[in-house]
């Protein structure tokens, strides 16, 4: 499995919320790409992954 381009460990089970999780990541301040699926903020599902998946965490900022 492979996050923001760094190979990442995968174990039977493993849920896109779990992985957010142990990166102390909170699903509404980020977006997430799953392979071509993406995901905006608050949006994020808590799917299961598996070891080929492709995921891309980036992080939500404000500012103006």
């Amino acid at each position: 499995m492979q996050v923001n381009g760094q190979t990442h460990p995968h174990r039977e089970g493993l849920t896109l919320h779990a992985l957010l999780r142990e990166l102390n990541v909170q699903p509404e301040r980020v977006a997430v790409a799953v392979g071509d699926d993406f995901y905006p903020g608050a949006r994020v599902p808590d799917r299961p992954l598996e070891a080929h998946d492709t995921i891309e965490i980036v992080r939500i900022i404000g500012g103006g």
